[in-house]
């Protein structure tokens, strides 16, 4: 518990806040027709992926704004991309 209650924030502004600020900026709001990423969307896929992971002892884990402006930066536009990885 003692680790955990200070990760929330860092875990919450790094890895839904930021990226979905960076992702409208990169790809438009979802909102107007564009192909960013939705703060319910992002916060789901985090949850859903530590409480998967935590059954096979994954470490906690998120999406992280540094990944996605990497990415973006050398060239990742689609959904595809990842598969490079």
């Amino acid at each position: 518990v003692k680790g955990a209650i200070p990760q929330l924030p860092l875990t919450t502004l790094n890895s839904v806040v930021s990226v979905c600020a960076l992702s409208v900026d990169l790809f438009r709001d979802p909102r107007d027709g564009g192909k960013g990423a939705s703060r319910v969307s992002v916060a789901s896929s985090v949850g859903l992926m530590n409480l998967v992971g935590c059954w096979f002892g994954g470490m906690p884990s998120c999406h992280g704004a540094g990944g996605l402006a990497g990415q973006y930066r050398f060239g990742a536009r689609g959904g595809c991309s990842i598969l490079m990885l």
